[in-house]
């Protein structure tokens, strides 16, 4: 075995790029009881933007001022500062310095992906954490040094600057002795019930949304009272009033008591608080009575009063459970004593890998515990003084506040290594490109086939709320499996395939087939290029998913007998993110038809265990559900804690009260519960449904297929639902639109003058824009024909084959004599396969100064294309506009052609023109940050991305198609294309994340070869003269650019020197690089050119034996 991450190394230096990350815990170097969790960084983008939620914000060391300036208005701390968000709320947040805190601990949760190294190539998944806590209780006792007897109970918030009214308060400078090196199993979250809890009730489960309180209150004169309106609740500030920087308070605070007072919006037992007179003059009073000279104290306890639940769905599997019901709904304290919150917290007596630990999730520093066994952790911890209820009016004081945690966790690397690292040692995996790890679900790209979907028509489109581009076809992966490990550095990886997999995806990938099975493993492992491998959103599951399955146990009645095909061509198992917006019952709906798939299945009826007791078990006379003692176990929902390396998944059911762990196969996942429902409106449905059968007419209504009925499960919205039936109902669509302008409004040759005419009537919109097997780490077996050892890669022999029957002949283009015109307007029709012309929007009316103004942007084009861009639009139709680039040399796109098709609707010049990029990538991912697989270009001057330089930005007046195509050529497809990502601009100057970027400027162009071979061996319509005649042989070869032979011979040069190097065993730093964007290459990055070089040379090859013939016939 090897030594853990002993493939990761790298030869950059380990000096560290950055310091901090988002969660971090720190404590302010001048005063560490100032501890608090790290809120923003320069760092992540992501965390950037309005400081509104921040309602106090103060500078306890000083900061420069026009840093702070700046970043009051912008959000974004500058580099080399943080934005830290202090545990106690009264202390606000604070832009500070790096050098004025310090890190205690990291705070790491399973699932998250790290680093030892930021210049490190290999990664690994935290499985499990082991922290230890410090903790400060909310409230103590002082001893009697003298009798050894406990003092009355006080509190540990107390006002520091004298202004709380009571003597004995301002001279009180005790304080509660620190709780240090507590077990996280002997803890649990409090209060009870928090937003975003997972509840379940009655056999649904939903997300808490709002919780109300009531607010208990101990007065400093020792009085009690329970505060009439808990909105008038404010906390006094414990701060300098010098250092607020800003205190901004919704409600609003009267004038007198800024910087006294901010709002309490989430009260917690212990906080010292304030409030108005004639609050606690109407509450009711618990002990004592009222005193006007008592206005402040401590919260004693916030019992609750009602749960504000958003319901997901049902457990299906229940017996008698109703699949309809509302969205939403309001849990009472009584009905809480039958509900249960999902504890994340909770692990089983005994693990169930031994390698696993507890798998167990963490608290963060400023959450409040309590202990789940109080008697036993007094006890336990000699320090903990058990304050019993009768000396706080019976509520429970017995709270604690988390300062901050050390702790380490379990790694599973890349290599399938496991160590333990401390917290602090590691580093957070940030980006935007995702790793394969070991456990994953991965398919063989060239073995995955696109079937049609034999069940589908034009009304089930209805029942997606997608592309119906992406409904239509089914996704067979006939070679998938488990990948083992991952040479990241090498870019290669052990994969498992299973023997018979009869796996299939709906929905573009989306949606695993509910029928799909994916049953043994084959005895050895394969290398294969990372780069020929993929995976699918289907597929995707990770550790601490919170996820959806089968009880253990299911009732007879549940077994269903109905044909499945045709309901499992349209559900499956799938992220619930994938279904929004979807209300309860059509959640319900659909799980249920996957139920009825689902028990028809060989696995399923292996793994589940059938109950056959009479139906009168699971009911009383009165026919509702018995006792919750006599319900089923909630073993229908849990979380995942491990992927294991067969295939099977290891959830945690935390809903049970002894919590254990269960491996379900990998297709026995019902869903993945990533994203909280909204709202949506289930009152419409029937009075919809009456409007439609009054306008369509009972016949055509029925004889819709269900689409209908399908269309109010996926739950599209009145207009969408009426625009998607016109589209059916009428095809044609609706008459022509055309807006009439002035054809004498503009005289002017500037852009200017036709926009002043047509804004005088429009409002302008805004724009925002081979490697040796121990360097896997544990042993595995590989078959002997995918081993490469030595890691050389021989020549070709495909070069000798006859080429393939099915590649394209240029033959009649490469007779064309001249290079074409990079501009042009053609007398033809646009070509079938321009993505506008498919969508339907091609044909709007044009209007007068769309024409005049496209008739400026043609001149442009016509005279001031620079090298590399060709653009053709049609005389029939000239608001559509195809260009293609090609690739700049001395970046990853070199050579390599690229399409984009424009539409100019009748909004421009007011707004830019929509763009689509053809992208050939076949579920490998993006080539670029800004152009995504869908076909959205992600660009501030077409809209699609906002910038706070408006120069980036489309105008009316000033912006041309011109700038659009030179901004794509030489800002988008650039040397080092990873710091194209929003916010990762910031990085480039220093090189951070030079290893990120290294591998994504190699898979840009192992990618981009691709597209190479797709544009030649299937021509998009109107450039095959232009690609015949800069990539192929042909007349005048001296002229012709002959790219396709430069591509050859530069990647066979790049693969040249990966042997090279790999004979000689040089590292990274020696020698010349392998081009101008790549150091050196990846062994898969090699094996996977090597595939494109040989199509590439059988494109070649044809071509010129066609040139030869066409030759010798003149």
């Amino acid at each position: 075995m090897a030594t853990p991450g002993g493939n990761g190394n790298t030869e950059l230096s380990s000096e560290p790029l950055r310091r901090f990350y988002l969660d971090d815990i720190c404590a302010l170097k001048s005063n560490r009881s100032m501890v608090g969790t790290i809120d923003r960084t320069f760092y992540d983008i992501e965390s950037h933007g309005s400081l509104a939620e921040h309602a106090l914000i103060i500078a306890p060391v000083p900061v420069p001022e026009d840093k702070l300036s700046h970043f009051m208005i912008s959000g974004m701390p500058p580099k080399g500062f943080v934005f830290v968000d202090w545990n106690e709320r009264n202390q606000g947040c604070s832009l500070v310095s790096e050098d004025d805190v310090e890190l205690i601990g990291r705070n790491l949760d399973i699932g998250n992906l790290v680093k030892r190294d930021q210049n490190d190539t290999m990664c690994g998944t935290v499985i499990s954490v082991s922290p230890k806590y410090t903790l400060q209780p909310i409230t103590y006792r002082v001893v009697d040094p003298r009798s050894g007897e406990r003092g009355p109970v006080r509190f540990s918030r107390k006002r520091s600057n004298g202004l709380d009214g009571t003597r004995s308060q301002r001279e009180d400078t005790t304080g509660p002795a620190l709780l240090t090196n507590i077990d996280p199993d002997d803890l649990r979250i409090s209060p009870d019930y928090a937003v975003g809890d997972f509840i379940l009730y009655q056999e649904k489960v939903g997300v808490i949304r709002a919780v109300s309180r009531d607010i208990v209150v101990m007065l400093s004169n020792q009085t009690v009272v329970e505060v009439y309106d808990s909105s008038l609740i404010r906390m006094p500030l414990n701060v300098n009033h010098n250092n607020i920087v800003d205190a901004r308070t919704d409600p609003p605070v009267a004038p007198w008591e800024w910087g006294q007072y901010i709002p309490n919006n989430s009260p917690i037992p212990g906080h010292l608080v304030h409030t108005c007179p004639m609050n606690l003059v109407r509450g009711r009073w618990i002990y004592g009575q009222f005193s006007g000279n008592h206005l402040e104290g401590n919260i004693l306890a916030t019992p609750i009063t009602e749960v504000h639940v958003d319901w997901i769905c049902s457990n299906v599997f229940a017996v008698g459970q109703s699949e309809i019901g509302s969205d939403d709904g309001i849990l009472k304290r009584s009905d809480l004593q039958h509900a249960k919150i999902y504890d994340r917290l909770k692990v089983p007596r005994t693990a169930f890998e031994e390698n696993r630990g507890h798998a167990r999730s963490t608290l963060v520093a400023g959450d409040y515990v309590c202990f789940r066994d109080a008697a036993g952790a007094a006890v336990k911890y000699p320090q903990f003084d058990h304050i019993p209820l009768s000396e706080t009016f019976g509520y429970d004081t017995n709270v604690f506040s988390i300062l901050y945690a050390t702790f380490d966790v379990i790694v599973q690397w890349q290599d399938s290594s496991v160590s333990t690292e401390s917290s602090t040692s590691l580093h957070r995996l940030s980006g935007f490109e995702e790793e394969i790890m070991p456990g994953k679900i991965a398919a063989l790209k060239d073995q995955t086939q696109v079937i049609p979907n034999l069940y589908f028509d034009s009304a089930e489109a209805l029942y997606a709320n997608l592309p119906p581009a992406m409904d239509e076809s089914i996704l067979r992966l006939n070679k998938v499996g488990v990948v083992q490990a991952v040479n990241s550095r090498e870019r290669v990886a052990l994969v498992r395939w299973f023997k018979e997999p009869n796996v299939e995806l709906l929905h573009g990938g989306h949606v695993l087939r509910s029928s799909s099975v994916f049953g043994e493993l084959e005895d050895k492992s394969s290398l294969v290029s990372v780069y020929e491998i993929t995976s699918h959103p289907g597929l995707d599951r990770n550790i601490s998913d919170m996820v959806m399955l089968a009880p253990e146990k299911v009732h007879e009645s549940n077994l269903s007998s109905q044909p499945t095909e045709e309901l499992s061509a349209f559900v499956g198992p799938c992220a619930l993110s994938y279904l929004w917006p979807l209300s309860f019952w059509r959640v319900n709906h659909i799980l249920s038809g996957i139920r009825n798939v689902w028990t028809q299945t060989e696995w399923f009826q292996r793994y589940i265990e059938i109950d056959r007791s009479p139906m009168s078990h699971f009911f009383s006379n009165s026919g509702s559900m018995t006792a919750s003692e006599n319900r089923p176990p909630l073993d229908w929902v849990g979380h995942i804690v491990g992927l294991n390396h067969d295939g099977t998944i290891t959830v945690r059911l935390g809903a049970l009260e002894r919590c254990r762990d269960v491996r379900v196969p990998f297709e026995g996942i019902l869903q993945v519960l990533d994203q909280e429902m909204g709202e949506t409106d289930d009152d419409m449905d029937s009075e919809l449904l009456g409007e439609l059968y009054d306008d369509i007419g009972p016949g055509l209504f029925g004889g819709m297929g269900g689409a209908m009925e399908r269309m109010l499960v996926m739950g599209l919205d009145h207009e969408d639902i009426f625009d998607r039936l016109g589209a059916i109902l009428d095809p044609q669509g609706e008459d022509e639109w055309s807006t009439d302008y002035d054809e004498d409004s503009g005289s002017g040759n500037s852009f200017q003058d036709d926009y002043e005419a047509e804004n005088n009537t429009s409002e302008r919109n805004g724009i925002e824009g081979l490697v040796p097997h121990g360097d896997f780490g544990p042993s595995h077996e590989v078959i002997a024909d995918h081993a490469l050892d030595p890691p050389v890669i021989p020549p070709s022999e495909a070069a000798n084959e006859p080429p393939p029957t099915d590649t394209i002949s240029y033959r009649k283009f490469n007779q064309v004599v001249g290079e074409p015109s990079s501009f042009a307007i053609l007398d033809t029709q646009p070509p079938a396969d321009h993505h506008f012309l498919k969508s339907g929007l091609g044909d709007e009316g044009h209007s007068p100064l769309l024409l005049r103004r496209l008739a400026k942007e043609y001149k442009i084009l016509a005279g001031s294309l620079p090298s590399g861009i060709f653009a053709r639009t049609w005389e029939s139709n000239m608001n559509l506009l195809r260009v293609l680039i090609i690739g700049p040399e001395g970046t990853p796109y070199e050579y390599a052609p690229y399409i984009i098709d424009f539409y100019f609707d009748s909004k421009f010049p007011h707004e830019p023109p929509t763009a689509f990029f053809h992208s050939w990538t076949n579920g490998m991912g993006r080539i670029n940050p800004n152009l995504y697989e869908d076909g959205k270009i992600c660009l501030s001057i077409l809209g699609t991305w906002p910038s706070e330089n408006p120069d980036e930005t489309w105008s009316p007046t000033n912006s041309t198609v011109l700038q659009i195509l030179v901004s794509l050529m030489g800002l988008v497809l650039v040397k080092d294309p990873f710091y194209n990502e929003a916010g990762f601009d910031r990085l480039a100057p220093e090189g951070d994340r030079r290893v990120e970027s290294s591998q994504y400027t190699e898979k840009t162009f192992v990618m981009t070869r691709a597209f190479i071979k797709h544009a030649l061996e299937e021509p998009m319509g109107d450039f095959a003269d232009i690609l015949a005649w800069h990539y192929l042989p042909g007349p005048e070869p001296s002229k012709r650019p002959n790219l396709l032979q430069k591509a050859i011979s530069e990647t066979q040069r790049m693969i040249d020197h990966y042997n090279t190097r790999q004979s000689d065993q040089k590292e990274e730093s020696d020698g010349a690089p392998a081009s101008p964007f790549v150091a050196r290459l990846s062994l898969g990055a090699v094996v996977m050119l090597r595939k494109h070089l040989d199509a590439l040379e059988n494109i070649h090859k044809q071509n010129e034996l066609e040139h030869d013939m066409d030759v010798l016939e003149l």
